[in-house]
């Protein structure tokens, strides 16, 4: 997975061939996990919880890697900008809150940050 970790480290957007390699090294530990899973319940049937679910690590590191080839962000810029622009609040001002947009879509990948940042119209009414 070292495509998919350098890519992880950078909070880059993978391109198309890098999604592809990613959903093939996704494979083995989608496997591992639903194999994991059975041999737990066969043993210890309502044994495992959150808490010591041995496979959490495994699901926690598969999701890190599934959310790499998000179609959210991989949306063409012109329509990921009128999505950013209808998460603004209709009724009041836009706020600096790092809970709202436009500030907020600013945390999820370098991508939504440079598509924020060049959206003039996130930012017309910000307080």
């Amino acid at each position: 997975m070292d495509t998919a970790n350098n890519i992880l480290d950078t909070n880059a957007v993978p391109d198309d061939a890098d999604c592809q390699r990613i959903h093939e090294l996704l494979v083995g530990p989608r496997k591992e996990i639903i194999e994991l899973t059975d041999k737990i319940n066969g043993l210890a049937p309502g044994l495992t919880d959150e808490r010591n679910d041995p496979t959490s690590f495994i699901d926690s590191e598969l999701e890190a890697h599934q959310a790499l080839v998000s179609l959210a962000c991989r949306l063409p810029e012109d329509l990921a900008a009128e999505i950013f622009t209808g998460t603004l609040p209709s009724n009041l001002n836009a706020t600096m809150s790092s809970r709202e947009s436009p500030l907020l879509l600013c945390q999820i990948c370098r991508a939504w940050r440079r598509l924020a940042f060049s959206t003039p119209r996130l930012w017309v009414s910000l307080h």
